[in-house]
């Protein structure tokens, strides 16, 4: 779990080293995010949890008005005995003119993919067999526990409990629950309010 500080820091020592690299822009990555690697059932054809091994780097390219931050993504998948069964190019997921922008968009995709494995068990033993009044009230209390080490304010915690309800009654995706529920920790929506008013700033600038 990271802090609004630790991404602030991490964001000018990005900056800093594209300013100083410019000529060598696209070069190579300012920035290389941990790699991340899952068990997911979804996309599976045998049952077995295939393994999501994914690399992310940030590089930048000289825009109009100086460096734009992009967030290149690339995917191994495995089966369970560790023969590659798919991979994927690198791509850019994630553009921003603001280094705080795209390092937070890059720890969202690693904070989903991480919450994901985590729920998605209990969505597919839902979805499987069904549930009891009491089972439902256990399966809401799994998945909050899922989300009990995230940076959740109190407001938002009362949010995906709602959205949880949601999830195993089926009328929410799991793609939608993950992606929401990471983006309102604390963290990212702070990052997510300061590149809005960088952008707000600079429309009104020009």
């Amino acid at each position: 779990m990271r802090t609004r500080t630790e991404l602030e820091i991490e964001a000018r020592r990005i900056e800093q080293q594209a300013r100083e690299t410019r000529s060598e822009l696209g070069a190579k990555p300012l920035f290389t995010f941990p790699e991340s690697s899952v068990e997911l059932n979804a996309g599976s054809e045998t049952g077995s949890p295939l393994v999501h091994r994914m690399l992310r780097h940030i590089t930048s390219i000289q825009g109009h008005a100086g460096p734009e931050f992009r967030l290149i993504e690339e995917e191994f998948v495995s089966d369970s005995k560790g023969r590659l069964v798919r991979h994927y190019d690198p791509i850019e997921v994630s553009t921003d003119g603001g280094a705080l922008g795209i390092i937070s968009a890059g720890y969202q995709r690693m904070d989903e993919d991480r919450l994901w494995e985590r729920v998605e068990p209990v969505v597919q033993r839902i979805e499987m067999n069904g549930f009891t009044e009491s089972e439902h009230s256990e399966a809401v209390a799994e998945v909050e526990r899922c989300t009990s080490e995230m940076d959740l304010p109190a407001s938002a915690r009362l949010r995906v409990k709602s959205d949880t309800i949601d999830l195993l009654e089926g009328r929410l995706e799991l793609g939608d629950f993950v992606s929401r529920t990471v983006a309102r920790q604390e963290c990212f929506a702070i990052a997510q309010r300061a590149t809005l008013s960088r952008q707000i700033t600079e429309c009104l600038e020009t």
